[in-house]
């Protein structure tokens, strides 16, 4: 149990992240905004891999698995609960 809980909040500080570093990349990409710098730092090492993988659209490819991985970590046995 608290195993579970602590992927599950793992998982989701690493995808606000991930939609944070993606969210300002539409404004800057300068590293010393001290904002761009602090998502870049906590974000740079889960890019490297997908960059290796998909040279194309990294940054989709990661926000997806994060996804996934957030549902699949999902609890289960709930008749009502579709998504």
């Amino acid at each position: 149990m608290i195993i579970e809980q602590f992927l599950n909040y793992t998982l989701a500080f690493f995808m606000w992240l991930v939609l944070g570093r993606a969210a300002l990349e539409f404004f800057t990409r300068d590293l010393n905004n001290f904002f761009y710098r602090f998502f870049y730092q906590f974000t740079e090492p889960l890019y490297k891999p997908y960059r290796k993988l998909f040279p194309c659209c990294h940054t989709l490819l990661l926000l997806v698995s994060l996804l996934i991985l957030g549902w699949l970590n999902k609890p289960r046995g709930y008749a009502t609960e579709f998504l």
